[in-house]
């Protein structure tokens, strides 16, 4: 499947100037920013069954001469790239950027498949001052450096193109969209799935595609051929029996109270989440805990190395309480922490978390995606991560209400 997606576009010559962005405009200090290029020009297939890498530069206002980092690709045919950096206050070293309250933070990406001369694009952030509003901030940066993400990534427009003229199959061209949406590639709001089901595509659909790819409608009016390809099973994108639908969301819009409307969203968003981690996840059971683990390439789950060597592993799990009574998770800092990572030989603390107050606690029935970051000491009695590609890696819990390990299967291409 993942071939269909990508044979003409691996060779194909274009001019397509690509984009880098910070995925946060403000960015709080002592955690880490992750910034992503889209550029389907360097997705070069220099290695067929694994992503490519390229290099951007970072600086900031207190750091102005910055460092290289390394942007690896999410995936093997994707041409969108992600490379992270930790905001630190105190000094800059490895993956880490030094830079102060109200500083902006700056990543440029060269662009060099360009027709001309090679091409500087460059994005901006701004580190937050606690408790000030920092639109002024924001006011500030040229309106050229803040950049936005697509809803979908432009490479994809050439299958749409290519299943318009023929020279793609309709199925092939399902299979590549039901990928790209499992993959969080394209994102398509939550959609219910009719008792009407269809067995082939509209001809309406295949004309939006053809238009689409040669810019006559928007993402948009493309995004709304393919939820009717989902409300119809033409595309299916796992269990939809537990689906939020759009009237689920349209409910949370109708609340009037912020806060109340909040909580529906998060609810709503949990189950969608739920949705993808039962979809393409590993399950291992510990206690009353269950921790699903899709594997490194997916739903956020990065491992990369920067230019100095430095290895980066960012972990996002989703843990389900199975349990009759309240989960207590606990991670209070790096050196007093639940959870690490083994080799067999030596634990590897974790460099950030998304522990509240150093615990997570999930009611009976409920389920929660965290994320953990390995890569830099930070102090708090952490450890720097190193790999060594003859060991095998695990995710360790080590909870008074279980234990487990989960393999990682890490490597470095």
């Amino acid at each position: 499947m993942l071939c269909i997606i990508s044979f003409p576009m691996a060779f194909a010559e274009s001019t397509n100037v690509g984009k880098v962005y910070w995925t946060q405009e403000i960015v709080s200090q002592n955690s880490f920013a992750d910034i992503v290029i889209e550029d389907d020009d360097m997705n070069k297939k220099e290695y067929p069954n694994f992503a490519d890498k390229l290099t951007i530069h970072v600086w900031s206002d207190s750091s102005p001469d910055g460092f290289d980092v390394v942007a690896v690709e999410n995936g093997i045919y994707t041409g969108i790239f992600r490379a992270s950096v930790y905001i630190s206050d105190t000094d800059s070293a490895g993956v880490k950027l030094y830079s102060k309250n109200g500083d902006v933070l700056y990543a440029k990406y060269v662009d060099t498949t360009v027709s001309g001369s090679p091409m500087d694009i460059v994005s901006a952030s701004v580190v937050k001052i606690p408790g000030q509003d920092m639109t002024q901030y924001l006011d500030k940066i040229d309106p050229q450096f803040l950049q936005k993400q697509n809803k979908i990534p432009g490479w994809i427009k050439n299958n749409a193109g290519w299943w318009a003229d023929g020279t793609i199959s309709e199925s092939e061209f399902i299979q590549g969209i039901q990928f790209l949406i499992k993959d969080g590639i394209i994102v398509i709001p939550p959609t219910a799935v009719s008792a009407e089901k269809s067995q082939s595509v509209p001809v309406w659909v295949k004309n939006n595609a053809g238009w689409w790819a040669d810019g006559t409608i928007s993402d948009d009016q493309f995004l709304k051929g393919v939820q009717f390809l989902i409300g119809r099973g033409i595309i299916s994108i796992g269990n939809t029996s537990t689906q939020s639908s759009d009237s689920s969301f349209a409910e949370c819009n109708s609340i009037i109270s912020s806060y109340d409307r909040l909580n529906c969203e998060r609810e709503e968003k949990r189950k969608l989440d739920e949705i993808q981690y039962n979809n393409l996840s590993d399950k291992f059971q510990a206690g009353p805990a269950a921790f699903y683990y899709p594997g490194i390439g997916n739903l956020g789950n990065e491992f990369t190395a920067s230019q100095s060597g430095q290895t980066m592993l960012r972990l996002r799990l989703m843990v389900e309480n199975t349990g009759s009574e309240n989960l207590s998770m606990m991670c209070s800092k790096p050196s007093i922490c639940n959870y690490d990572i083994w080799n067999g030989e030596k634990a590897f603390k974790s460099s950030t978390n998304d522990f509240v107050s150093g615990k997570l606690n999930i009611k009976p029935g409920k389920s929660y995606v965290f994320n953990m970051m390995f890569g830099p000491n930070i102090g708090y009695g952490g450890t720097t991560f190193e790999y060594d590609s003859s060991k095998e890696y695990f995710f360790r819990v080590s909870e008074p209400w279980g234990s487990l390990m989960i393999p990682l299967n890490l490597s470095l291409k």
